[in-house]
């Protein structure tokens, strides 16, 4: 019996394999998507990105009732029903998921449910979900896009009602009294600043010396320090020791001999890759460190093989799956696609306030002894941050003299995350200061605090 055969078959349809599918078709492979979840857009549409993202949106939204009066509205008594928030929340991510479904079909993309696995290296195993039987399709190129899943502590046991994960808090029946969050990355402080917001009493204990290892310091200690005023304790250099699990409650022991009882407790240590399923033995694929390897290009040791995401050593960002499945795709069928700068690359953090970064810090160019200055703006001084409420943060731009190239820039403040953009593109048009500074930006608005940061290394900033 011949196979169905495909110019491309991708495995994982997240960020970056859905991604991948759809430029596929679009320049003319007949592609196969194959998703092991009950629905596609891998963790980032069904328990990542998305729905945390829309209880974030809840949470700001909860804020701006609670200051009501100071806009001139008098609510007799607010109230939240936490139902109904994950309702909303459900709701979205139910319309994006018909999206995704839509757009295979537009593109022609046979969608496949269940586990796919190696059974040559052109050969693709797919087990059913629905009732365990195996079709097997055949592949000319094949890209892995298989993501990652949340990393576990071994004598914590998860139940999804008092000990959770990222995957499971989304749909936490209540909101908790008290919260202890393990792991200072950015998942357990995109948490902290959404559970606080309901008045949880929140808690984050992190082993390491500091939180968000890698962003800007001064980014970093404007978040702690807008976190100690919203009442979220943080612990560094401190490890759990011990949790006993009472009954709707858990006793934590803390290696600074504290004890506390916590009514939920979130485990947030990082993701790990998805390869152990993909029987990669079968076609002798490389790995290091539990990762695939791959080249620049996102082939791996098998030419018609790529991988892209989060299973290779790359930035653990849905938009950079994307970018690399592009880049891969492209190159597969026969384009020459630029190499991905990772120096353009953002990050983007949504606490409260947002963190965003792009490019080198000042620790890291202190570390390779590369000279540099600093412009800095606040976005106090800014009439429409004063408006919508957001004066807290500031913009930091790094530059090097005396052609003023930006070396990075960071950004801490309530919409960090959209003004970030603006250095992606002027990172990637290698824009300077001086092109930064001289570009108009309309006026009320909180882009400009750009130009002004801009200024700053200018002569100096005009509203300051």
């Amino acid at each position: 019996m011949s196979l169905k055969s495909y110019d491309l078959i991708v495995i994982g349809s997240g960020p970056g394999g859905e991604v991948g599918a759809i430029r596929a078709a679009q320049l003319g492979l007949r592609v196969a998507l194959i998703e092991k979840r009950a629905h596609l857009g891998g963790t980032c549409l069904n328990v990542g990105c998305i729905p945390t993202k829309a209880l974030l949106e809840s949470a700001k939204f909860w804020k701006k009732l609670q200051n009501a009066d100071k806009h001139g509205f008098s609510l007799i008594k607010a109230s939240f029903r936490w139902d109904d928030i994950l309702g909303n929340k459900d709701k979205i991510i139910e319309t994006q998921r018909k999206g995704l479904k839509f757009l295979m079909k537009k593109n022609k993309v046979d969608v496949y449910q269940g586990l796919g696995q190696f059974r040559s290296e052109h050969e693709i195993d797919v087990i059913s979900t629905h009732d365990g039987k195996t079709e097997t399709l055949f592949g000319h190129h094949i890209l892995l896009a298989t993501g990652s899943e949340v990393s576990q502590i071994p004598n914590i046991k998860v139940d999804g009602k008092v000990i959770h994960t990222s995957d499971t808090i989304i749909n936490i029946e209540k909101v908790p009294q008290s919260m202890l969050i393990i792991g200072g990355g950015v998942i357990g402080l995109e948490f902290a600043s959404l559970f606080s917001s309901f008045s949880s009493k929140v808690t984050v204990v992190e082993m390491m010396d500091t939180v968000l290892a890698g962003e800007d310091r001064d980014c970093v200690n404007e978040l702690l320090r807008q976190f100690k005023k919203k009442s979220i304790k943080v612990i560094t250099g401190t490890k759990v020791l011990s949790v006993e699990k009472k009954e709707n409650s858990c006793e934590v022991e803390l290696s600074d001999e504290t004890r506390e009882l916590f009514d939920c407790i979130l485990v947030s240590i990082g993701r790990k890759p998805v390869i152990q399923n993909l029987c990669l033995e079968e076609v002798g694929l490389h790995t290091k460190n539990g990762f695939i390897s791959s080249n620049a290009h996102y082939q791996t040791n098998i030419s018609h093989i790529f991988a892209i995401g989060d299973i290779i050593q790359t930035p653990a960002l849905a938009h950079t799956a994307s970018a690399e499945a592009i880049h891969a795709v492209e190159t597969i069928a026969g384009k020459n696609p630029r190499l991905i700068n990772y120096e353009t690359n953002p990050s983007a953090i949504y606490t409260f306030p947002e963190v965003a970064g792009i490019g080198r810090t000042e620790e890291s160019l202190k570390a390779d002894g590369i000279s540099y200055q600093v412009a800095q703006f606040p976005f106090a001084p800014i009439a429409k941050a004063k408006i919508e409420e957001s004066t807290e943060g500031f913009i930091k731009i790094i530059y090097s003299q005396p052609y003023k190239q930006i070396l990075g820039v960071h950004i801490v403040g309530a919409k960090a995350t959209e003004l970030i953009s603006e250095f992606v593109l002027g990172s990637v048009l290698e824009a300077t200061l001086d092109d930064i500074g001289h570009a108009i930006h309309p006026h009320p608005t909180i882009s400009e605090s750009i130009q002004e940061a801009a200024h700053s290394g200018l002569g100096g900033p005009i509203h300051l």
